[in-house]
């Protein structure tokens, strides 16, 4: 692996750690605050449509903050951990270049969980345990899968393979189910805290609490960035994937 990367870089990359946990933590908090004010006033809303939309867009706009954040600072910690071989000129271009990725991925991640939960009020539980599964396995296998696409997938041509792409981890087993051995922990650990009695009454103390979980969460993110991006590059300099060229970044 070439840890070696982080250890030198590291003056670089710990501001960049610092303001993406800021932001995802703050971002998580006024989430679960306009969550808890809907809950405290959904009496008073004319109807029920009226409060669906208002969390349909308070779920939207957390998930245009998270894909331009992760676009941003993912970009940034790609440059520094492989400059010159992948470049991305500025933060513009990452949106450009990055952001419809991470935003449908978030996007896709609350839907499934927004789906098992009307399944579950409407009594299918069969539909909400299977779209329950759905979740996990993707909570746990789309961050490796999303950095390996955002380092090489838009290079993509016509005529190569989807599964091209995720070469890095597909050929480094080892590497990988360590990495995923790690997000499925600290995921069923946040599922089981947040899943506590104490934690299902609407009140400032749960978002307070739920918010303090994001935090190692939201290091995690970091973690299995690098740890991929590591991969990839391993990857690239190994010949894992010999057909790759990054000549045109």
């Amino acid at each position: 692996m070439q840890w070696e990367r982080i250890k030198t870089n590291k003056n670089k990359l710990i501001p960049l750690v610092s303001i993406y946990i800021f932001i995802h933590t703050v971002a998580f908090f006024l989430y679960e605050l306009l969550f808890l004010n809907l809950e405290l006033s959904s009496g008073n809303l004319p109807n029920n449509i009226l409060l669906s939309l208002i969390d349909i867009t308070r779920e939207l706009v957390l998930c245009i903050v998270l894909g331009a954040l992760q676009s941003i600072i993912f970009a940034r910690i790609g440059v520094i951990l492989e400059f010159p071989i992948w470049r991305c000129r500025d933060d513009k271009e990452a949106l450009r270049r990055f952001f419809l990725l991470w935003f449908a991925i978030n996007a896709g991640l609350i839907t499934i969980n927004r789906l098992a939960n009307i399944m579950a009020e409407r009594g299918i539980s069969d539909l909400s345990a299977f779209l329950g599964g759905v979740g996990l396995i993707a909570n746990i296998v789309y961050l490796p899968l999303g950095i390996c696409w955002m380092y090489a997938g838009e290079k993509l041509s016509e005529d190569d393979s989807l599964l091209r792409v995720f070469r890095p981890i597909t050929r480094q087993w080892g590497e990988t189910i360590g990495m995923w051995i790690i997000l499925s922990i600290s995921l069923f650990i946040a599922l089981f805290i947040m899943g506590l009695p104490i934690l299902q009454e609407p009140s400032i103390f749960t978002v307070i609490i739920k918010t303090l979980i994001i935090i190692p969460l939201a290091s995690i993110d970091l973690i299995v960035f690098c740890w991929t991006w590591l991969l990839c590059i391993q990857c690239r300099i190994q010949g894992l994937d010999e057909d790759i060229s990054l000549d045109d970044f």
